[in-house]
């Protein structure tokens, strides 16, 4: 394959946020030429969202500096959150070390960590279309101030978040699906910075354990900001905005708060769809949210995405030393590596939510309760290992909760036969993924038996009920 000398480099990426600036650096450190493409200038870069939070531990395992204290990045460190039921009765507690930070910031430093080791960014262009030649992508057509350009590489990388701009306006024919993540396979975020009117009297936030707050149910939160006497009142829900405008009512009637002041508004959205079947294509990778890569317990993406990062930077690096070229045959093994662990675990937990939209509050509230699913120690879990512990004595235990949940009727018939067919679609959908097809020539066998699983799980629903 030619590539064209003029304005090429080994690697872009079109999007400069958490995924593909690190992944860019990772490349760079290993000397590669990179450049990053993104459509908002540098200073604006980052910019749309306030904050957010990240686990202790990536930054460590990620080999990233955590962010210094004092500085405009950092905002605090906690290692407590409480969740609570629908009635806000019955508290459950994680203990995970978590450090809140503003976003933009963090985006920021990451350019400026990159640059030093030789990434070259390109702000305020817009990507067009891809460039392809057959069945492969070798480049993307943008828009700059000087006018339209074309870039080329060896591998092109859609970091573009649930936009998935690069991979969408991909032909078939390159290897990769090119959906759109409609509107009820994301979940719409909105971040209140709000300020308590009467900061000395009881709270969200002031009570034990209360460092991070998270009202399942309603898929609202509370946590810390830098602002005085401030804290960030999220919510998010499928479907648009509206219905998260909409479940904030609800939740306000359910659960009261003291008088506040909303100081300013964000909003953002995470994708809730199963990933493409394959990451890969001839000449292209997609990761991050364009790739459906969030935590769906969480809705949080960077961990995830950069772990499969992180596979992806071998298998590239291993595959250029080789002195072949990007192909989908070549870059094969950043799925196996990646579907037959991580990604089968997070398809699991996918396939797992209409059960739990399906269940009431007083089926939640039974859960919270009785400590199971809802517990402080499956939230640990779950944060740590993708899944919850489910050894053969917990199971016998958990069935003796749900007898005495019907017997006594604060646990639904409905809610339990619901939770069962998903537990076995998901049981189904994770041994699945964990025998991926370590060639693409069983790949289209092993694709018909995926969709044949996927087919009974349905998409997210606003659920919540008015009492």
């Amino acid at each position: 394959m030619n590539i064209k000398l003029e304005n090429s480099s080994d690697i872009i990426i079109v999007g400069a946020g958490p995924v593909g600036i690190y992944f860019g650096w990772q490349l760079a450190k290993k000397g590669y030429s990179v450049l990053i493409i993104e459509r908002d200038s540098r200073d604006e870069t980052g910019s749309k969202m306030d904050q957010f939070h990240l686990e202790k531990h990536v930054f460590e395992t990620y080999g990233i500096p955590p962010p210094k204290e004092g500085t405009d990045e950092f905002i605090t460190e906690f290692k407590w959150t409480s969740y609570y039921g629908p009635y806000g009765k019955y508290q459950q507690v994680m203990e995970y070390p978590i450090i809140a930070m503003r976003f933009q910031f963090f985006i920021q430093r990451l350019i400026k960590h990159a640059e030093k080791d030789g990434v070259n960014f390109q702000f305020s262009t817009e990507f067009l279309e891809p460039v392809t030649t057959e069945d492969t992508v070798i480049g993307v057509k943008v828009k700059e101030k000087e006018g339209e350009l074309e870039y080329f590489g060896k591998l092109i990388v859609d970091t573009t978040g649930s936009s998935a701009i690069v991979r969408r306006s991909l032909p078939e024919n390159v290897g990769i699906e090119n959906f759109k993540i409609e509107d009820d396979e994301k979940m719409y975020v909105i971040q209140r910075v709000i300020q308590w009117k009467n900061y000395d009297r009881p709270h969200p936030g002031t009570g034990e354990f209360e460092e991070s707050i998270s009202w399942l149910y309603y898929k609202t939160w509370v946590a810390p900001h830098f602002l005085e006497n401030g804290n960030i009142f999220g919510g998010g829900q499928p479907g648009g905005y509206e219905n998260t405008e909409k479940a904030t009512e609800i939740f306000l009637r359910d659960i009261p708060f003291p008088p506040y002041e909303i100081i300013e508004t964000h909003r953002a959205t995470t994708a809730y769809r199963r990933s493409p079947f394959s990451l890969v294509g001839n000449g292209f990778l997609c990761l991050g949210d364009s790739a459906c890569m969030s935590k769906s317990f969480s809705g949080e993406a960077i961990d995830s995405s950069w772990h499969a990062s992180r596979i992806a930077l071998d298998v590239v690096n291993e595959v250029l030393k080789q002195g072949k070229e990007l192909t989908r045959d070549n870059l094969w093994q950043i799925n196996v590596r990646y579907f037959r662990d991580q990604g089968a675990k997070l398809a699991a937990l996918l396939s797992q939510i209409p059960g739990a939209a399906n269940t009431t509050k007083k089926d939640v509230e039974y859960l919270f309760k009785k400590e199971f699913i809802f517990s402080g120690r499956d939230f640990t879990a779950m944060w740590n290992n993708l899944e919850m512990d489910m050894s053969f004595g917990r199971m016998i235990k958990i069935v003796g909760l749900f007898l005495w949940g019907l017997i006594s009727r604060q646990f639904s018939w409905k809610a339990l036969k619901t939770m069962i067919k998903y537990t076995g679609i998901s049981g189904k959908i994770r041994k699945h993924y964990e025998s991926y097809p370590k060639s693409p020539d069983d790949f289209n066998k092993w694709i018909e038996n995926a969709e044949e699983y996927w087919s009974p799980v349905e998409k997210m629903k606003f659920t919540l009920e008015i009492d």
